[in-house]
């Protein structure tokens, strides 16, 4: 089974509403499944490269918030654990912080043994260190895209791995 990473941009009435139960049903409804981002397996290495960290979330680092925080919305299961709220000010510091984080700064950044070595996942021993840089890369640029909306909107994010 694979871990997807996905995330949904929220208004304060669609907060509610997941926070009121049935995430499930609201998450995968019609008209939010069509805004649902999807960055397949890309989030632990987008997570690592802009961390340094496996698992943790720094304190001293806002990016940290953006693939493992927030906090559970409910106690169902969305196949590798709750959904996530980051709440609408916290994506607006990961908007901030994401604005210095172009391709170069990325790829500076990436280092596909380090990857390897750090059980980032999906990562495996023979991975094609270029090819997959690129699939993390262009994850991670639609993912700031979707931030960077979301704190223009003065949304929050709901963010799940399934």
């Amino acid at each position: 089974m694979s871990m997807i990473g996905y995330f949904l941009k929220a208004d304060d009435l669609l907060v509610r509403q997941i926070e009121d139960g049935n995430a499930g049903e609201i998450l995968f409804g019609e008209e939010e499944e069509q805004e649902l981002l999807c960055i397949d397996k890309a989030w632990h290495a987008i997570h690592y490269v802009l961390t340094g960290c496996v698992w943790d979330i720094p304190d001293d680092n806002i990016l940290g918030q953006m693939i493992l925080g927030g906090e559970p919305v409910s106690d169902e299961d969305f196949g590798y654990g709750p959904a996530r709220l980051i709440p609408k000010e916290i994506v607006a510091q990961i908007a901030d912080a994401l604005k210095e984080w172009d391709e170069a700064a990325f790829r500076d950044k990436f280092c596909i043994e380090d990857l390897i070595s750090n059980e980032i996942y999906p990562v495996t021993s023979d991975e094609d260190g270029e090819l997959f840089a690129e699939y993390v890369w262009e994850n991670f640029a639609e993912l700031k895209k979707y931030f960077e909306t979301a704190a223009k909107d003065g949304e929050s994010m709901v963010t799940f791995l399934g």
